[in-house]
């Protein structure tokens, strides 16, 4: 199993992650390699509130693999990017309840 290993100086600013400009292309974004960075990650609440849906919506959505996530254990991550791209291309998906 991997370590992680906190950095032990002081000096560390875990805010300096969220900084960081990250220029990604609408290509990458839909690689099967693509795994959204801190600043672009959202838990199905976030999700929820972002497209007018209920959490139970997008629980079931995920379960049929309606929407673009990714697993990291029990609970599904979803890249807010990945999410636009898909709300273009999906909006009878997106909307009024």
């Amino acid at each position: 199993m991997p370590k992680f290993i906190k950095p032990q100086s002081k000096e560390f600013d875990s805010d300096q992650i969220s900084k960081i400009n990250y220029d990604i292309k609408e290509e990458d974004i839909l690689s099967p390699f693509y795994f959204p960075p801190p600043e672009d990650q959202m838990n199905q609440k976030e999700l929820a509130s972002l497209i007018g849906r209920t959490v139970q919506t997008i629980c079931a959505w995920t379960d049929e693999g309606k929407i673009p996530f990714f697993r990291v254990g029990r609970f599904p991550i979803y890249s807010r990017k990945q999410i636009v791209l898909f709300a273009r291309k999906n909006q009878h998906l997106i909307g009024s309840k």
